[in-house]
């Protein structure tokens, strides 16, 4: 697994694009003509060139972290397991989200809870500090805005839903075949996460 970075506090949850990137790459379209599309003729409508060229190098990044068998798996799921499949290519992408998933939102399924306060997720966070040399010397803006970028992602992939004093922590009706998915590349931690085994 790769170092903690902060880096997607910079990154939306870019759901469309993703959708929209592995149609083009299933049309034969290759990642340098799709860069193209995206500065060239603003194909995924970003409002400036900076961001398209940091919104398709991440979502690349997504991309290539998964294989054909998700490519092949993913226009047949319903909208909820597609959200899921995003949300699992970020998670190959940051440590951090990944240990976020397994340590607080699987308890909060585990616990019957289901609701995730702020002060758990402050709670993570200062494990973490106490734990890593390089997340212990972020400012705490930089701690603030991975919380926020966190709690979204999870609203966008509808696995919170904002309650005003607490998020909702909502289990997904996962399709059993990205289950067995999961499963077969050895993803039983990112799996146990979203089902809270």
């Amino acid at each position: 697994m790769s170092q903690y970075s902060a880096s997607i506090i910079t990154h939306s949850f870019w759901f469309t694009e993703f959708s929209q990137y592995l149609e083009l790459r299933d049309q034969g379209i290759d990642d340098a003509d799709i860069r193209s599309m995206s500065i060239d003729d603003n194909y995924f409508q970003q409002q400036s060139t900076a961001r398209a060229l940091d919104m398709v190098r991440v979502v690349k990044q997504r991309v290539d972290t998964l294989d054909v068998d998700y490519f092949d798996l993913f226009p047949s799921l319903d909208l909820e397991n597609q959200k899921i499949v995003n949300l699992l290519a970020s998670l190959h992408l940051n440590r951090l989200f990944d240990e976020f998933m397994y340590e607080v939102y699987r308890n909060e399924l585990l616990l019957g809870d289901a609701k995730l306060h702020s002060y758990e997720i402050e709670a993570f966070f200062s494990q973490k500090q106490v734990e890593n040399e390089k997340i212990a010397s972020w400012k705490e803006e930089t701690i603030r805005r991975m919380a926020g970028t966190f709690k979204t992602f999870l609203r966008e992939a509808d696995l919170l839903e904002n309650q005003g004093d607490y998020d909702l922590v909502k289990r997904p009706l996962l399709d059993v075949r990205l289950e067995m998915l999961l499963h077969t590349k050895g993803e039983d931690r990112q799996l146990a996460a979203l089902v809270g085994r």
